[in-house]
């Protein structure tokens, strides 16, 4: 899932980052049912979650605090679900 965030890198060659959030989709969906359950009680539109998913807007410190309390994730884990890195050159 791409991240609108863009590296420089030496002359004209850009890094982009991708974060994959498929183990935190997977996760929400375990525990319930599906995005618009999660989203509401997140206080977000099913909309806003899935912008949020599919890394068209970043997540807040503030909303990663409350999805990890809401999925149970460990303060240590939240690495693995909200910022599992892949890098891809164009």
């Amino acid at each position: 899932m791409k991240l609108n965030f863009t590296y420089k890198m030496k002359g004209e060659c850009k890094m982009f980052i991708i974060f994959n959030h498929e183990k935190l989709e997977e996760r929400i969906n375990t525990m319930y049912g599906n995005k618009e359950a999660f989203g509401k009680l997140m206080g977000m539109t099913k909309q806003r979650i899935n912008s949020r998913l599919k890394s068209a807007t970043d997540f807040t410190q503030s909303e990663i605090e409350k999805a990890a309390e809401l999925l149970d994730i460990k303060p240590e884990e939240i690495p693995e679900y909200f910022f599992d890195i892949e890098v891809c050159r164009p």
